[in-house]
């Protein structure tokens, strides 16, 4: 083989590697979970100072509130440890609902402790979640 083949060989070997980095999956965080109350959101977001949970519940109308009033707050998460570990519980009926973490007023993030996503929402994709009671249990999927 010629050196000019083992450049090319090599070089092509080294882009199918940076290629599959690619596929790999998302980091992933712990997704929607039942807890007392509701459903409890988690997000690891080191980097933010205010992190609000957006969905499309009436309630938080993408976090505009129910009706024209609004509140800055809603959705608004807690990171009781300072870590950057978000956290929230909210009460949901059975049902299916689209959500987005709010980063700093200025990031959507869908969430990556989610695999289900959809189209819609303020960013043009949501991350999907469907509450359903079985035997008289809550459970999320």
């Amino acid at each position: 083989m010629t050196r000019a083949r083992v450049i090319i060989a090599v070089a092509v070997a080294a882009a199918a590697g940076w290629g599959c980095g690619s596929l790999a999956p998302r980091e992933r965080s712990a997704g929607p979970a039942v807890a007392d109350g509701g459903v409890r959101f988690h997000l690891y977001a080191p980097e933010a100072s205010r992190v609000q949970l957006a969905g499309s519940w009436p309630e938080n109308n993408w976090a505009r509130g129910d009706g024209s009033a609004g509140e800055a707050d809603i959705g608004l998460m807690d990171d009781p440890s300072g870590d950057g570990n978000w956290e929230i519980v909210v009460p949901l009926e059975p049902g299916r609902y689209q959500y987005l973490f709010w980063l700093d007023e200025h990031t959507w993030r869908i969430d990556p402790g989610n695999a289900e996503e959809v189209p819609g929402g303020p960013a043009g994709r949501a991350s999907l979640l469907v509450v359903v009671v079985r035997d008289g249990k809550t459970e999320v999927r």
